[in-house]
């Protein structure tokens, strides 16, 4: 009887030390997702700010170009305008 009882705690001994395997490389497997996943996310941060950059540096070459084409519609409104005159 007492070693009956032994048996089935020493069988439970294994299974709780075999589960404690199993959440140890679960824990090291989900250590290593969590690694790729933050090294993931910092490029993608990176990505975000070249963007961003990026995105800034067109709108303003954007700006740039619009002035340059107002100024050069005002230019031709003002030959226009002389060339109308001569007529």
């Amino acid at each position: 009887m007492i070693l009956d009882r032994l048996k089935d705690l020493e069988e439970k001994v294994r299974d709780v030390v075999s589960l404690l395997h199993q959440c140890e490389s679960e824990k090291k497997a989900l250590g290593g997702r969590v690694e790729t996943m933050e090294e993931e996310l910092k490029r993608a941060q990176t990505e975000k700010t070249t963007m961003q950059k990026a995105v800034e540096r067109l709108e303003k070459e954007r700006q740039e170009v619009r002035a340059r084409v107002d100024e050069l519609l005002g230019e031709v409104s003002r030959v226009e305008a002389v060339l109308q005159e001569r007529k």
